[in-house]
């Protein structure tokens, strides 16, 4: 391997440097013109990609279009899109509950409970199950007038953000997704509205399984339940690094 040099170049992403944006101003549907980065040398023994930092401000809200809606049979809870904790959650779903029924919350176990003077049911068209602690797709009754959730609620929000360029082919594994696109995850590790700072400590890059090397990169970024993210149209910066290990032997004539 003695044989080999390599050529390194730093590509810097940001929505404003997009020439086509897929999903407006939520920002996490890109495509980035990356004309001609190298040659298409026919002594480039392999290529390595990685993200090496990024800064992402914490925009995006941990209740969204996703997962608002609380479906019940005495009729649907649209929550408003923002973000909550347990306490102006419950005032926000009293806000809009029918009379007599009432939510309230266990500091001991973390679960909900919802209450009504009659008998009710959740329906399996709610999509806040992972909030609420309940399992979307699912009916359950009430018993006694009441519903105690199976689970604790969940108003963290996402805990990563999944960085796929989906014109590329790597060996990395996304098992929950099943996709070999996923080039990293980057951790959501501050409070909403501060600033995501991501360091690759690991310096470690991908290697890049096929030999086209796309001129154009196709950035998509995903929550923890594979739903495109919604920046609210802020600005974020990707540093991406390709390293292209190229046959030292004939590099010159290859230039």
């Amino acid at each position: 391997m003695s044989n080999l040099i390599c050529d390194s170049h730093k590509i810097y992403l940001s929505p404003n440097g997009a020439i086509q944006k897929n999903n407006s101003t939520f920002n996490s549907s890109l495509v980035f013109d990356i004309t001609n980065p190298v040659v298409n040398n026919p002594n480039i023994v392999y290529a390595t990609i990685r993200c090496t930092h990024a800064e992402i401000p914490y925009s995006f809200y941990i209740i969204n279009n996703n997962n608002n809606v609380l479906s019940l049979s005495t009729g649907d809870i649209v929550i408003p899109i923002g973000n909550y904790n347990a306490n102006t959650l419950i005032t926000q779903l009293n806000s809009q509950f029918p009379i007599g029924m009432s939510i309230l919350f266990s500091n001991s176990t973390g679960k909900f409970t919802i209450a009504h003077t009659t008998s009710f049911s959740i329906n399996s068209t709610s999509i806040c199950g992972v909030l609420i602690g309940f399992s979307n797709g699912t009916v359950y009754n009430s018993v006694s007038n009441a519903i105690i959730m199976p689970y604790p609620c969940n108003l963290l929000g996402t805990k990563n953000l999944y960085i796929k360029l989906s014109n590329f082919q790597f060996d990395n594994i996304n098992t929950s997704t099943k996709d070999k696109i996923t080039l990293c995850n980057i951790p959501v590790n501050v409070p909403c509205y501060n600033l995501i700072m991501y360091n690759n400590i690991s310096n470690i890059g991908t290697i890049i399984k096929d030999n086209s090397y796309p001129k154009k990169i196709y950035l998509d970024i995903y929550d923890d339940y594979s739903n495109l993210i919604d920046f609210n149209n802020m600005e974020y910066n990707i540093t991406l690094e390709i390293d292209f290990f190229i046959d030292i032997s004939e590099y010159n004539n290859a230039n």
